[in-house]
C-alpha cells in the first residue's frame, strides 16, 4: 500500500488501522464487523447506552416474532393433526357402515380394535 491506495485485502486492513475507517468498497473478511465495533467505541457513554438499549429492543422484538412464528406453526400442526384424526374417524365410520368388521377396519387403518370400537360406539351414542 502506497499512501492510501488499496490494492488487496491486507491493504484494506492496513487502511482501517491507519484511518479508523472502513470504505463501502472494502470486502476483507471481518472488516465490516470491526468497523461497526469501532463506530460503537467512538460513541459517548450516553450514546452507547442509547445504542445498547436500541439493540436490546431489536433483540426483544426479534425474539417475540420468533416465538409468535413458533406458536403459529404449532397451531398449524395441531390443526393438521385434528384434520387427519377427523378424516380417519370418517373413514372408520364409513367402513363400518359398509359392513367391514372391527378387526378388518383396525387392520386397514392400522389402529387397535379397541380404538376402532370406541370410535364407532362414540358415533352411535351421539
Amino acid at each position: 500500500m502506497f499512501g492510501n491506495r488499496v490494492k488487496d485485502k491486507l491493504d484494506e486492513w492496513i487502511y482501517f488501522f491507519k484511518n479508523s475507517e472502513v470504505k463501502d468498497s472494502f470486502s476483507a473478511k471481518g472488516l465490516k464487523e470491526a468497523g461497526a465495533r469501532l463506530d460503537e467505541m467512538k460513541l459517548s457513554e450516553k450514546e452507547r447506552k442509547e445504542y445498547n438499549a436500541y439493540l436490546k429492543k431489536l433483540r426483544d422484538i426479534a425474539s417475540e416474532q420468533h416465538t409468535k412464528m413458533a406458536d403459529a406453526q404449532d397451531l398449524i400442526n395441531q390443526g393438521i393433526n385434528k384434520g387427519e384424526e377427523r378424516k380417519e374417524k370418517e373413514i372408520i365410520l364409513e367402513m363400518s357402515k359398509e359392513g367391514f368388521s372391527i378387526p378388518q377396519i383396525a387392520k386397514i387403518v392400522k389402529k387397535s380394535e379397541q380404538v376402532v370400537r370406541q370410535i364407532i360406539e362414540d358415533q352411535l351414542n351421539k
